[in-house]
């Protein structure tokens, strides 16, 4: 009897391993991205943006360019030469894909950079790095970004950010609050 089962295990286990490889269905890049949950909403920038961003500065402005929404943040690009003081860590905004808000602190203070009417603008927060990772509110004349993550120690988390002009008018933004 040992025999009749021995050759039944591998016959099973044969019939098992030939099915596990046998080619499946083949799969568009579209579907992969659908079933990894990349289906073009979390893209990096165009081409076109990239080379439009060249060209803007990467130093900080004084302040909002005259005529600029405040609330409409652009994506960051080159910040080379913004000082942002002593650093002991921050946290990135990542909304769709594109860096909207870079932040840096110490024990003691904040300080953020976004980009607003094509100029990179400086932004300050109170309470430090523990502050900014477990989300406050940074500002500057014209403009307020309260950011507000998931609850959680995560490197990553879902976080929405609201943008406040001076007129009180707000927009929101939903993405990943990413901190280092």
């Amino acid at each position: 009897m040992m025999p009749v089962r021995a050759s039944t295990f591998a016959a099973t286990v044969s019939l098992a391993l030939a099915a596990c490889s046998q080619a499946g269905e083949e799969q568009s890049a579209d579907d992969f991205a659908n079933r990894v949950g990349a289906n073009g909403q979390a893209t990096g920038p165009s081409q076109a943006e990239v080379e439009a961003q060249a060209a803007q500065p990467n130093a900080p402005a004084a302040q909002i360019p005259s005529g600029a929404d405040p609330k409409q943040l652009e994506r960051l690009g080159d910040i080379g030469m913004v000082d942002l003081g002593t650093r002991q860590g921050g946290c990135t905004f990542q909304e769709l894909g594109r860096e909207i808000l870079y932040t840096s602190g110490n024990d003691q203070s904040g300080k953020g950079v976004v980009r607003i009417g094509g100029e990179l603008i400086t932004v300050d927060a109170s309470g430090g790095l523990s502050a900014i990772r477990a989300g406050t509110t940074f500002s500057t004349q014209g403009v307020s970004i309260s950011v507000a993550p998931t609850a959680g120690n995560e490197a990553r988390r879902a976080a929405n950010m609201v943008v406040t002009d001076s007129a009180g008018t707000t927009q929101s933004y939903s993405g990943d609050w990413i901190c280092g």
